[in-house]
């Protein structure tokens, strides 16, 4: 039992240290669920905190690559600066550049960083 408690502790620690960070992170689970988000995705994502979106009953939409992306990472495989498109709450969508693991070693729980891929200048000639 104490060490249940103390990966609990562990576990504490490391969200507080993850909402402080620039970078948009959320932690969720395998069924897209959210655990916990920082301040950074919650702007990305229009919402202020994760009570909000737990009260709204909201849920990322996820696609295929969604899957593909945490069930390679539950089968040990990593995901570094890859383009994934990220569908908002409010189902709009952009292209961000992600890494993601599994979130302290847990078969079921994703870490998801990223930031969004500023749309390209186009010059006319």
């Amino acid at each position: 039992m104490y060490n249940y408690f103390t990966l609990l502790d562990d576990l504490q620690e490391i969200l507080i240290l993850l909402r402080s960070l620039p970078i948009c992170t959320i932690v969720f689970n395998k069924n897209a669920d959210i655990i916990d988000i920082n301040n950074a995705a919650s702007d990305f994502l229009k919402i202020r905190d994760i009570k909000e979106y737990t009260s709204r009953k909201l849920k990322l939409e996820v696609d295929s690559q969604f899957h593909t992306i945490t069930e390679g990472l539950q089968k040990g495989e990593t995901t570094g600066n890859v383009t994934f498109e990220f569908k908002r709450p409010d189902h709009s969508s952009v292209s961000v550049h992600l890494n993601a693991s599994l979130f302290y070693g847990l078969k079921d729980v994703f870490i998801f960083q990223f930031s969004e891929i500023e749309p390209q200048n186009q010059t006319k000639n």
